[in-house]
């Protein structure tokens, strides 16, 4: 029963290793290139890199992502130097500097391989908000610190949110992505202070309403805007990265090439339990036997 077990264990761990490996991105044919420094493009302009395009806004979200830990990460050493006894500002300055730490490694990394020069000192803006803290001390200090932090990084999520769902660089996409999960947790942090004044913060605006009803003709009665409105996604192939999961085909199923595997698996797990089950009923029997004698 044992071998039975083991048997079970060692294939269940052959498969999650295999699944695991499956559905990631494979090492790209084409060697990483390392393009010029300020070669990524300036004002409106839109450079081709090996990332895919790299557009304005791309160059102005890589610079806002560098500039905020120019100063998010001094604000989290000042908090937890200041209020060592306050354990939720301790834990947000802890996030504040974890989370900038990784964040400027990306952003450092992306910037090399997109030819682009970031900032290297905070904004005058910036240096009068961790001025405001240098000079507050106790209650004041936790206020300052936490809705300071806290409308920053709000207005960085929303931007952030934006670029990922638009921007056509492999490498943005990624940037973006991280600085979604980091900021939306120093986004907590701050919240869990108990000193955020939810009042202050700018209220959300609802979208702009669609200028024509889903189905109805336009002004100028072209059918054919009608048509597009009705089914926006007529004629949009969408595109992924070549060796992810998503490019599979419907016969790979779930685990690529090997369902076959997955199922015999759960077959062996499916027996083994079986038999472990019998096994317990057969010497719970043998003992009342024995007590019958």
């Amino acid at each position: 029963m044992r071998l039975i077990v083991a048997l079970a264990g060692c294939v269940l761990a052959v498969l999650v290793n295999t699944g695991s490996a499956i559905g990631q991105p494979t090492t790209p044919s084409t060697p990483i290139s390392t393009p010029p420094p300020g070669s990524g493009g300036t004002g409106d302009e839109v450079v081709q890199t090996q990332w895919g395009p790299l557009g304005p806004a791309d160059r102005d979200f890589m610079n806002r992502v560098k500039q905020a830990g120019l100063w998010e990460k001094p604000a989290g050493e000042k908090g937890k130097a200041k209020r060592p006894d306050q354990p939720k500002i301790q834990e947000a300055s802890k996030h504040l500097i974890e989370g900038h730490t990784l964040l400027d490694n990306v952003v450092n990394r992306a910037g090399v391989l997109l030819g682009v020069t970031l900032p290297r000192e905070a904004t005058d803006e910036q240096k009068g908000w961790l001025a405001e803290m240098d000079a507050a001390n106790g209650d004041e200090f936790d206020s300052v610190f936490a809705n300071r932090l806290r409308v920053a990084h709000g207005k960085v999520y929303a931007y952030a949110a934006q670029i990922r769902a638009g921007t056509k660089n492999e490498l943005v996409r990624i940037l973006s992505t991280q600085a979604m999960i980091t900021v939306f947790e120093h986004i907590k942090a701050m919240e869990d202070t108990g000193r955020v004044d939810f009042g202050a913060i700018e209220s959300p605006q609802p979208l702009a309403p669609p200028t024509n009803s889903i189905g109805a003709p336009d002004a100028s009665g072209d059918q054919q805007g009608a048509d597009a409105s009705a089914n926006p996604t007529d004629g949009v192939i969408p595109t992924v990265p070549e060796g992810t999961r998503f490019t599979r085909t419907a016969e790979q199923g779930v685990f690529g090439e090997n369902n076959g595997v997955f199922f015999g698996a759960i077959a062996v797990l499916a027996l083994a339990l079986v038999g472990m089950r019998m096994i317990s009923r057969s010497k719970k029997n043998t003992r009342r036997k024995s007590r019958s004698y």
